[in-house]
């Protein structure tokens, strides 16, 4: 008897070896089981991970959990009718884990590892509660061994990266792990639709020292010679000395916050997201990815020319000089995504429309 090479996905037909509600509630629970077994065996990783984001670079880093969570969401195609009574429990949860972790940050106790953990694991399964209402599909056996291999491989490549110390290796075994979870539970078809949500959480993580390195300083060199050269396009007399700018005595430096790597890793993250979820042709979305860097750079150069021509209007003011440095921080995302819904208009015009569907979403199967 053959086996149905399709898994879980939520845009297949529904008469597709759907599983019956109590084999339902059963695949969701493994898959729950694992993926909260898996977050408490890396906990001490995660926990580390969350150290770097007080650093201004990937201070972006405790949003990503929750935009992958919205992508996986989004990509399940699921729609959901609460009761009453599951919004008033669901938002209470929220609240008290919220109020938890600002009365920790105000000082009034003090939130250890194992709270901190408790605290997500409820959060965890709060999220699976809810979309476990997806409806799954049967996988065949040599798909559910594939993803057991997948997860003991991770885990023995993470004893491995414990035992010489390499940190990104520990961290991207995680991610590895839960592709695993998504092959077993659901086969191919789940991790066509699921890994990119999953795989989004890389951007959580801080870059090796060996790759950070190289591209904080080429990233500070070309913002500081493009804002140089944009200045003498205005006609203000600027001269570069390294990351730093003269403009008539006034110094500017380029420092490692105004790089543009911040806002590259946030905007690139955002770029990535939005391919995920529109339904546009493969090479509007090919074009959305390759155009994050230009659009990060140029944000950051409009940015650091702009602080420049502010410096020069008030240069006795240190209170303005603050405030400007500040809020043209603040700017660069809502001009960043600006530039983005630009290039969508453009796309949306460049594009020729279909009248028949050549072109299927990111994660549509075709019958």
């Amino acid at each position: 008897m053959s086996t149905p090479s399709h898994a879980f996905h939520p845009a297949a037909h529904a008469v597709d070896h759907s599983l019956s509600d109590a084999e339902n509630k059963k695949a969701w629970f493994v898959f729950g089981a694992f993926v909260v077994g898996l977050t408490a065996a890396y906990w001490n990783m995660l926990t580390f991970t969350s150290s770097f984001w007080d650093n201004d670079l990937y201070s972006h880093g405790w949003i990503v959990p929750v935009f992958a969570a919205v992508l996986f969401w989004l990509r399940s195609r699921l729609t959901v009718n609460l009761s009453s009574k599951e919004v008033q429990v669901s938002g209470a949860i929220l609240v008290a884990c919220v109020s938890a972790n600002l009365l920790s940050n105000m000082g009034v106790f003090e939130m250890t590892g194992w709270m901190g953990l408790i605290e997500v694991i409820i959060l965890l399964c709060l999220y699976l509660y809810h979309i476990s209402r997806s409806k799954l599909t049967e996988v065949a056996p040599g798909e559910r061994w594939i993803g057991v291999g997948i997860i003991a491989i991770c885990l023995l490549v993470r004893l491995w990266a414990s035992y010489i110390d390499m940190n990104p290796l520990d961290r991207l075994t995680y991610i590895g792990a839960l592709l695993g979870v998504c092959q077993l539970v659901g086969g191919f078809a789940m991790l066509r639709w699921a890994g990119p949500p999953l795989g989004f959480l890389v951007f959580m993580f801080p870059l090796p020292s060996v790759i950070e390195g190289p591209i904080l300083l080429t990233l500070q060199k070309m913002a500081a010679m493009s804002s140089e050269w944009t200045l003498q396009l205005l006609g203000v007399p600027a001269l570069r000395d390294g990351n730093r700018i003269m403009i008539d005595q006034l110094p500017l430096d380029v420092a490692d916050a105004c790089s543009g790597l911040r806002m590259g890793t946030i905007f690139g993250a955002m770029s990535v997201a939005m391919a995920m979820i529109i339904n546009r042709p493969w090479w509007d979305r090919l074009t959305i990815l390759l155009s994050a860097v230009p659009i990060a750079l140029l944000t950051n150069v409009i940015r650091i020319t702009a602080t420049a021509l502010l410096y020069m209007a008030f240069p006795e003011s240190e209170t303005v000089k603050h405030y400007v440095h500040d809020w043209a921080g603040f700017l660069m995302m809502p001009v960043a995504l600006g530039f983005l819904w630009v290039e969508l208009q453009l796309l949306s015009r460049i594009t020729v429309p279909l009248d028949t569907d050549d072109y299927t979403a990111f994660d549509a199967v075709r019958s």
